[in-house]
């Protein structure tokens, strides 16, 4: 009976050891670095999961972003340019700015036209009655956008969003940012610090054709530029009039 009880606690240390064997043994993650499990827990729950982890797994856990709000509850309206000859106007009224023009207004509000008022403001500040010229564009009631052709590149704009009246008038609910559009080819603006005066010119442009002083034919080009320049009025080898004239002071 003892040599069997010796030999039982044997076998038992021996299961306990291999036991333990296993519960030590090395694991290896995805990273290429060891770790340890030493008994289940929360070393082992967080080594299991690292095992798995994708940064897209940890963006769907973010949840979907927010769509932007259809309303922000503000007056306000803002005009972009799209292009030389199309602007484009968005804007938002709130509801109570709406419904105090409805009681002051009461069945001229019914009748009353939704506007937009397009103002071309070009080189001057606007004050709301000072623009060269204007038009209107009727809209539907619901919209709270519009493209508008101006028929004119190279402009400034500004427009109004209002109620135009049965008698004509019109109510301002909102007035927009001033924009300039650009124009639809090259500027014909030419800064005068990149000039080449004139009989320079001439001698290039004779020389680009073999004429210069190297040859006869280029001597004789070279005088009758000469000639020409300081002959004509109004033709100067010079600087430009402008700096003449600083000069001059």
């Amino acid at each position: 009976m003892a040599i069997l009880r010796k030999i039982k606690k044997k076998l038992k240390k021996i299961a306990q050891a291999d036991l333990s064997a296993k519960k030590t043994k090395k694991i290896r993650k995805f990273s290429g670095k060891e770790i340890t499990k030493e008994v289940p827990g929360t070393r082992e729950v967080i080594a299991e999961q690292a095992k798995f982890s994708h940064p897209e797994t940890a963006r769907k856990r973010g949840g979907m972003p927010q769509e932007l709000p259809l309303r922000y509850d503000q007056d306000k309206i803002v005009l972009q340019v799209r292009d030389p000859w199309w602007i484009y106007a968005y804007w938002e009224v709130k509801g109570s700015t709406m419904d105090r023009l409805r009681n002051e207004l009461k069945d001229d509000f019914l009748k009353a036209r939704r506007i937009l008022r397009v103002y071309d403001v070009s080189s001057i500040i606007f004050d709301g009655s000072n623009a060269h010229r204007f038009f209107d564009i009727q809209i539907d009631r619901h919209a709270t956008s519009w493209y508008i052709d101006t028929q004119g590149p190279g402009r400034s704009w500004c427009v109004d969003y209002g109620l135009k009246l049965s008698d004509g008038r019109f109510i301002v609910i909102l007035r927009s940012n001033t924009v300039h559009t650009p124009l639809e080819g090259p500027s014909w603006i030419t800064d005068e610090e990149w000039m080449i005066p004139e009989d320079m010119f001439a001698r290039l442009y004779g020389m680009g054709f073999g004429l210069g002083q190297s040859s006869s034919v280029g001597k004789a080009w070279q005088k009758m530029v000469k000639g020409v320049i300081t002959s004509s009025p109004g033709i100067t080898s010079g600087a430009s009039p402008i700096k003449r004239a600083q000069e001059k002071k």
